[in-house]
């Protein structure tokens, strides 16, 4: 057999040794684009949330949040618990309000309370120099701080508001020809209390939150707060009588924001509540509108929140408890860790909160109203 010649061997191992070269290359390559593949495909975190979701049984997957659970008696308590110790560390009106039933000094601070609003009445009954709203929501705080109609602080405060009755800037007054096609000029109506001369534009914003720029609202919505507080005071008073015609005789009630601002019919449904205990066509009509405006989330456009929650507290009627139990899962969501609710009106608001889950558990209990 004839020998394979050494030029002919080394060039077949450098043969093998390229082709091996080749090989290894080529498998290197393959590994490399494969880890490429891999990473590229690696679940991102919210991909692994999703296949991990996917893993899990429907049933657990459904388990409510907090925010979610249904609003059970211990949740409403422990909200309404947590709310009064807030409440309840002010020296104020609100924290009077919370400790009313306790035993922590409350007289004390009502003492104290009735002797500063008392003190700051003006000569003519008025408070803040005419100021008909804050005037409408002092003479209330008097009523809370256990003063009577024949007290002369309130006797006072009655006096004044009824001169305010369709004086020069009150709701009404004048007449255009829109007003007159929409009934609402003094050909029509009449009895509302004036908050200042008509060539001082008016705004204004409650205790509860609500803010109002528009002059002719502001100037009816001040009247009818001071109307509340009056009828609140001495409900079977002669000199109320025109003031309840004139603002049963608005055409409001059966609209929701047409020539009428959200917050007037609020208000003026606030002050029908305290007339003949709230008995009246309109309070009802009015009632009807404010629930088709309800949203699923129960809370309305336009008008603040807590307005409207201290109206349906106020209004003894099955249309504004069934508003109110649409607003319990919303209170309970929205309340802060540390127990109150809102922003700038932190004690109004929370305290109508307050009163809002008591009276829903007070409902819950057997024989409950």
């Amino acid at each position: 057999m004839a020998k394979r010649k050494p030029a002919a061997r080394g060039k077949a191992v450098k043969k093998r040794a390229a082709k091996a070269k080749v090989k290894k290359a080529t498998k290197a390559k393959g590994k490399s684009a494969t880890r490429a593949k891999a990473k590229k495909a690696k679940p991102t975190r919210s991909g692994k949330a999703a296949a991990a979701k996917a893993r899990t049984p429907a049933a657990k997957r459904a388990r409510p949040t907090e925010a979610a659970e249904p609003p059970t008696p211990r949740r409403m308590q422990n909200a309404i618990d947590a709310a009064r110790e807030w409440l309840g560390e002010r020296r104020d009106y609100f924290g009077y309000l919370a400790r009313r039933d306790a035993t922590r000094g409350a007289p004390e601070l009502s003492r104290h309370l009735r002797g500063d609003l008392i003190a700051k009445q003006g000569p003519d009954g008025s408070w803040n120099d005419g100021d008909l709203a804050a005037s409408a929501e002092a003479l209330w705080r008097l009523l809370d701080l256990g003063l009577g109609s024949d007290s002369l602080a309130v006797s006072r405060a009655l006096d004044w508001l009824y001169a305010r009755r369709d004086a020069e800037g009150a709701y009404g007054s004048g007449c255009t020809p829109a007003r007159h096609e929409q009934r609402t000029c003094e050909h029509f109506i009449s009895g509302f209390f004036s908050p200042g001369p008509s060539d001082e534009p008016q705004e204004i914003t409650l205790s509860n939150g609500q803010a109002v720029t528009s002059d002719i609202s502001a100037r009816l919505l001040a009247s009818v707060r001071g109307l509340r507080s009056a009828l609140r005071a001495s409900p079977l008073d002669p000199r109320a009588n025109a003031s309840i015609s004139g603002l049963r005789g608005l055409p409001l009630y059966l609209e929701y924001g047409g020539t009428f601002t959200p917050p007037v019919l609020v208000g003026a449904l606030q002050a029908l509540a305290w007339f003949q205990g709230g008995h009246t066509s309109e309070l009802k009509a009015g009632l009807e509108t404010l629930a088709t405006a309800q949203d699923k989330d129960g809370v309305w456009p336009n008008v603040e929140f807590f307005f409207v929650l201290e109206t349906l507290l106020e209004v003894n009627h099955p249309l504004a408890q069934r508003m109110r139990q649409r607003l319990i899962p919303r209170l309970l969501e929205t309340q802060h860790k540390y127990g109150a609710w809102g922003r700038r009106h932190l004690a109004a608001q929370t305290w109508i909160a307050v009163q809002a889950l008591e009276r829903a558990l007070d409902e819950l209990r057997p024989g409950g109203r």
